[in-house]
C-alpha cells in the first residue's frame, strides 16, 4: 500500500490504525488519504479526507468511514483501487484552492501596468489549462482526445468577464475540450444543458452537426459548480 500511494503522489506516510494506513503528499497538495485491504487480498479500500474530493468522486462509498475520513470507497481489485488513487491526486490538485494559490505565488511581485496585466493573464490561463488537465484526467470528456496538441482549456465564463481570481481559476468554470467542440463552445454554436447533453444552434449546418454528434462519444458528468457557469453561458449566447 506505500507503493501504491507513493506511485500516486502520497508519499508521506501519517500513521496506522484500525488496519488503515494513512498518507498525504509532500508538495502541499491538501489532504489525506486512507488505504486499507482485507485480510484474504480484498477487497480494497480508500478513504479520502477532504470533503471537496469526495464530492467529485461520487456515490460508491464503501462503510465504515475511518475517524478523519469524508468519505471511503470499495474495490474488488487492486488496479481500480489505483485508478481512484490516480484520481484523488489529480482532484486534490486541481480543486480551486490550489490553482488559486499557485497563481497568487506565480504574480506577487506584478503590478498593474498593460504589460504587467497581459502576463498576469497568460500565467493564469497556463496555470487553468495546468489544472483542467488534471481535473479531467488529460481527455475530452466528450471525445475521448487525450493528446495534448488537440486539446483546450475553454473557460464557461471568460476570463475578462470573471469577477476574481479566484473564478477566473476555478476548475468548475472550465471544461477541458477537443478543438472542434471548444471552437464551436466559445463562439456561442452549443451549449450544454444541466445533465452535460449538448445544446445546439440552429444555424449550424448538417454536416457540422453530424461531426459534433459522431464525436461526442462520453458523458459529459457535471458538477453543481458547473451547472451554475453553464447557466450563464446559455444565458449569455440565449440557449
Amino acid at each position: 500500500m506505500t507503493e501504491a500511494a507513493s506511485n500516486h503522489g502520497f508519499r508521506r506516510g501519517t500513521g496506522e490504525a484500525d488496519g488503515w494506513m494513512y498518507f498525504a503528499s509532500d508538495i502541499n497538495v491538501p489532504g489525506e488519504i486512507g488505504l486499507a485491504v482485507a485480510e484474504d487480498g480484498g477487497p480494497w479500500f480508500l478513504a479520502v479526507s477532504h470533503a471537496g474530493v469526495a464530492a467529485e468522486l461520487g456515490s460508491r462509498e464503501a462503510a465504515p468511514i475511518p475517524s478523519g475520513m469524508c468519505a471511503a470507497y470499495g474495490f474488488e481489485q487492486q488496479s481500480e483501487m489505483r485508478a481512484a488513487l490516480h484520481r484523488v491526486y489529480g482532484l486534490a490538485c486541481s480543486l480551486p484552492t490550489m490553482p488559486l494559490y499557485e497563481y497568487q505565488a506565480e504574480v506577487a511581485g506584478l503590478g498593474d501596468t498593460e504589460t504587467e496585466r497581459v502576463t498576469k493573464q497568460r500565467v493564469g490561463q497556463e496555470i487553468f489549462r495546468r489544472a483542467l488537465m488534471r481535473y479531467w484526467d488529460n481527455r475530452c470528456p466528450l471525445t475521448g482526445v487525450t493528446e495534448p496538441e488537440l486539446l483546450r482549456a475553454s473557460h464557461i465564463l471568460p476570463w475578462a468577464e470573471c469577477g476574481s481570481d479566484a473564478e477566473r481559476l476555478d476548475v468548475h468554470n472550465g471544461l477541458l475540450l477537443s478543438a472542434h467542440w471548444d471552437a464551436a463552445f466559445d463562439a456561442g454554436l452549443v451549449s450544454f444543458s444541466d445533465d452535460g447533453t449538448p445544446l445546439w444552434k440552429s444555424q449550424l449546418g448538417a454536416a457540422t452537426l453530424a461531426v459534433l454528434a459522431a464525436t461526442s462519444v462520453f458523458h459529459l458528468t457535471l458538477t453543481d459548480e458547473h451547472r451554475r457557469y453553464l447557466c450563464r453561458h446559455r444565458r449569455r449566447f440565449g440557449f
